[in-house]
């Protein structure tokens, strides 16, 4: 094929050259550049559901029923110092809720007890605390065997204005008794 080394050389020095020189002849076996690589479009936003977060820990409190004051004297609060009641309709021994319509029960709301429990806090012993489940179901908060309730109309600490209503809703004392 060439006859001499210098030939030979020379041929592949061109060879060389010329594909150094054009990018189309540098490699016989490859074929052009391809296209630069298509960037998908953004994905549509699924209509799954991103997987639900971790619940965190909900901390539930207990009922509290503690002591307070009232232009009445000292009578049994939540921890939000508001007045609690009970309804001479209601029985205490053994406990018994009989508040369930809708017209009692927009006035006079139960105070309910979830899986915490109720516990005494100042000057309410815990013997006298406890609950009763509901004909609804729902357990509901006692004093003395007497299921609680707070008046819708009560804003603050201190109020009364549930007190003798209908000859049926009374304050209770600290100590679960009847004030009046």
């Amino acid at each position: 094929m060439f006859k001499s080394l210098p030939t030979m050389l020379w041929v592949i020095g061109a060879t060389v050259a010329v594909a150094a020189l054009s990018p189309a002849v540098g490699n016989i076996a490859t074929t052009a550049p391809a296209a630069p690589a298509a960037v998908p479009p953004p994905a549509a936003p699924s209509a799954a559901k991103p997987p639900a977060a971790k619940p965190s820990a909900v901390v539930e409190a207990p009922v509290v029923i503690k002591a307070g004051t009232t232009k009445l004297g000292p009578v049994a609060v939540d921890a939000d110092g508001l007045t609690l009641y009970m309804s001479v309709l209601d029985g205490n021994d053994p406990s018994k809720s009989v508040c369930v319509s809708k017209t009692c029960l927009a006035a006079w709301k139960p105070v309910y007890v979830k899986k915490a429990g109720v516990v005494a806090g100042a000057a309410v012993s815990q013997a006298k605390v406890g609950s009763v489940v509901r004909p609804d179901k729902d357990i509901q908060a006692t004093l003395n065997g007497w299921p609680l309730y707070r008046y819708a109309k009560d804003q603050k600490p201190g109020d009364v204005l549930g007190e003798g209503l209908k000859g049926t809703w009374h304050v209770l004392s600290p100590e679960g008794r009847r004030l009046r």
